[in-house]
């Protein structure tokens, strides 16, 4: 069965008269700008890819537009649409003059669309988009992703720098998850005209090198001495949009360019509980209706396999830490992930299909000689690798520092850090951060009273002087 692959799409909305007050009235988003949600017919689209909406308030004129996604059910053949912060546009577009500017052999399903709510088709979409870009300057912002230009430098890209951006951005996207943040961020993502080291370069409000080191905060971070060595650096620091308490840091760091890399591990830090875990990516290949993953005894797969054992050798010399933060269900903190499926999809703020093994279970399946092909070679397959772990069942254990390094064999994330830019990995390092404490708020100092006496409300007042 062909795989699905989820991309940008535009909905056409025509709202209807006695709905439409209602809807622009709605509560306000997290990002201002109505917040509004409405019955339609179910349509494809899925729910991990952005979607825009083009919203009409009056009979015949494109007024709004805002980001959408897709909800849960509203009845037989309806699902709900639900928009988020629906901004108006410089001023009504006619439909007929967006139809007037598209090529000719767009015009009648242009025009048919327009007539009724619904996604439109992906190469009128484009042909639109391009129009509505010249026309209105909110609509070019919000449609920049699905414009001419955006697909230009995407296909300018090398194979390559696509799988390391992929893999870029799965560590990103796994660590947005474990910290409860949400992947949605990811969705910002832009290629850009200037060379750039890592898919963090490409998303808004991030820091370079230069922003990095000067940032106190920043190089506060454990193991930031190890980071700061790297030529290639950004950073920005994400928090949810339902609890602005739950924020990540998350800093890429590189010593080559993008292109030459050898990919991308993730190193995960849990500041509450001083603890780390580290996750290796790897690509299953498909052979005939199975995914499977070959290596041998000499590759560069089992060199750093024996990487991942000469520091765990160095963890376990640490003594062990009776804190109660410290307790894990595992202190062995290396993880391999391997990947069904990996291709860039910018528009896709879903992870990779796969299995997650620990370092320990790899070694006993390698030892056992479970792992082996008809003719001897090593080979992995979902098969024959029994139990693995989902993405639910690590994005858990990790979240709540189940597993992990224990506190004090945390003060060996800077070696962790070099091994990986040594390599010539890009280094994903994330940092959920600790809730900040809650500002102190000054006792209110009442006056004195005798029995019956009362302060008038000018006595009441106080004059607070600097």
């Amino acid at each position: 069965m062909k795989d699905s692959v989820a991309t940008a799409s535009v909905y056409v909305l025509n709202v209807r008269p006695e709905r439409r007050e209602t809807l622009l009235n709605a509560e306000p988003g997290w990002f201002g700008g109505p917040r509004a949600s409405e019955p339609v017919p179910a349509f494809g689209h899925s729910r991990r890819a952005p979607l825009v909406v083009l919203a009409a308030f009056e009979d015949g004129h494109l007024t709004h537009v805002g980001e959408a996604r897709k909800g849960a059910s509203a009845g037989t053949g309806l699902v709900r649409l639900n928009m988020i912060s629906l901004e108006a546009l410089t001023r009504p577009i006619p439909f007929e003059e967006v139809i007037g500017r598209v090529p000719a052999k767009f015009k009648p399903g242009l025009r048919k669309a327009l007539s009724i709510s619904g996604l439109l088709p992906p190469k009128t979409m484009s042909a639109v988009v391009d129009v509505l870009s010249e026309m209105d300057p909110v609509l070019q912002e919000k449609l920049s992703r699905m414009s001419a230009s955006r697909r230009e430098l995407m296909a300018a890209l090398g194979d390559r720098e696509k799988k390391n951006l992929a893999l870029q951005k799965e560590t990103l996207g796994a660590a947005l998850e474990i910290a409860g943040v949400g992947t949605q961020g990811i969705l910002e993502w832009t290629p850009g005209t200037v060379e750039r080291a890592s898919f963090l370069d490409g998303l808004g409000a991030a820091r370079v090198r230069e922003d990095v080191m000067l940032h106190a905060d920043l190089a506060s971070l454990p193991g930031f001495n190890a980071i700061s060595e790297a030529p290639h650096i950004a950073v920005r620091t994400f928090q949810s949009e339902t609890d602005s308490a739950v924020r990540v840091t998350v800093v890429m760091a590189n010593r080559l360019p993008l292109e030459q890399q050898t990919g991308a591990d993730l190193i995960y830090f849990n500041e509450t509980y001083r603890s780390f875990i580290l996750v290796q990516y790897k690509a299953l290949e498909k052979v005939d209706n199975e995914h499977e993953f070959r290596w041998t005894d000499e590759d560069q797969f089992s060199g750093e396999i024996a990487r991942m054992d000469k520091l765990l050798e160095e963890l376990d010399k640490i003594e062990p830490d009776t804190d109660p933060d410290a307790f894990r269900l595992s202190s062995n903190p290396f993880f391999l992930k391997f990947c069904s499926r990996i291709v860039f999809n910018p528009d896709d703020r879903g992870l990779f299909p796969g299995m997650y093994l620990p370092l320990g279970l790899w070694k006993s399946l390698a030892q056992s000689g479970r792992l082996k092909g008809a003719r001897g070679g090593n080979l992995l397959t979902y098969n024959n690798v029994g139990r693995k772990l989902s993405g639910t069942e690590f994005i858990t254990l990790v979240a709540g520092s189940w597993v992990g390094t224990t506190i004090t064999q945390s003060a060996s994330l800077e070696t962790m850090i070099r091994s990986v830019l040594e390599s010539g990995r890009t280094v994903t390092f994330a940092v959920k951060r600790s809730t900040p404490p809650a500002p102190a708020v000054a006792a209110e100092v009442f006056p004195e009273l005798d029995e019956g006496e009362a302060l008038t409300p000018e006595e009441a007042l106080v004059e607070i002087t600097k």
